[in-house]
């Protein structure tokens, strides 16, 4: 089934508190307002964090995307952002290793919602304090990820800004794709991040919002938290299914999705997913990838600026 693409739909998202003690406006970025003092998530920075241990690996890469790298200390012990191999192991958001902080004069923990709140308070009881900073499900929580990040590290008027204008040229350069796509035929899509068929991409999600803008309706749009049962699958008969590597194997091996179209219609593409825990160049990416999936008619090799697609993808057979 197709549907006729529709107008992006921006989901207005409080994610948390940010307010500069001496105030600032989003349209002011030449006056004089102090960026310190400024509250963030309800901690309090009158100047610049030195030491940083940050749990979560996409904010890790948003810090380094930002330049503020130097002030980081340490970071999860999971984080598979590259970059950030040569920084302190600090135990993971389910254990931190307290006592390195503690003994490493860490100034600031910063983590996203995923750390459980033991874990928060475990840290919190040492005097350290911890900035929660969830993780972006559409373009005005993105904008708000980069501005509070922005605002930690380099104030409340200079930082917040950079952040959020830094986050905004993303979304432009989604925007054009966008633009690229939005008289074509959009089609119903299901977007499996597991290969173990346990995650998907729900209506909380990022990737769903980049997936509308690229030419995609998320058949699990109304629900969250990445559920959604193969018996959900079953009922929204999706015309194209994005899927971590070997799982079309997984899918067909399942008498009770014979019948879904994207299978007996052979629409079920291969794309390595973790592309979207990079939430800086890695969105782009990721987004070119969907679209040139969902409308290779119009996603075609000569529009698709260098190093957007890897050389493997483009092996691939997409629709026709």
């Amino acid at each position: 089934m197709k549907r006729r693409i529709t107008a992006f739909t921006v989901v207005l998202l409080m994610l948390f508190c940010m307010i500069p003690l001496s105030g600032c406006g989003d349209n002011d970025k030449t006056d004089n307002t102090p960026n310190y003092p400024v509250e963030i998530g309800g901690v309090k920075f009158v100047g610049a964090p030195s030491k940083v241990v940050c749990y979560s690996s996409t904010l890790v890469g948003v810090i380094y995307a930002m330049g503020y790298e130097k002030q980081l200390f340490g970071r999860t012990a999971n984080c598979d952002y590259q970059e950030a191999a040569d920084l302190k192991a600090c135990g993971t958001p389910d254990n931190p290793s307290v006592d390195l902080l503690v003994g490493n004069n860490v100034d600031l923990v910063i983590t996203d919602e995923t750390m459980p709140q033991k874990s928060v308070e475990s840290i919190q009881e040492k005097e350290i304090p911890v900035v929660v900073i969830p993780r972006a499900t559409g373009r005005s929580s993105f904008v708000e990820m980069y501005g509070a990040l922005g605002a930690v590290f380099q104030g409340g008027n200079k930082g917040y800004n950079k952040g959020r204008d830094l986050a905004n040229d993303l979304f432009t350069q989604l925007d054009d794709i966008y633009r690229l796509v939005e008289n074509e035929e959009t089609w119903n899509t299901c977007v499996i991040l597991s290969s173990d068929l346990t995650q998907f991409a729900t209506g909380d999600t990022l990737i769903s919002s980049i997936l509308e803008l690229t030419g995609g309706f998320n058949v699990a749009k109304d629900s969250t938290e990445g559920e959604y049962v193969l018996s959900d699958l079953m009922r929204s008969d999706p015309d194209v299914i994005i899927c971590p590597p070997g799982v079309e194997q997984r899918l067909r091996a399942k008498s009770s999705l014979v019948g879904i179209p994207a299978l007996d219609n052979f629409r079920v593409y291969s794309m390595d997913m973790t592309v979207f825990d990079d939430q800086y160049q890695g969105v782009i990416k990721g987004a070119w990838r969907m679209a040139k999936i969902l409308h290779p008619e119009v996603i075609t090799d000569d529009i698709i600026p260098e190093g957007m697609i890897e050389p493997e993808e483009e092996e691939d057979v997409f629709l026709d």
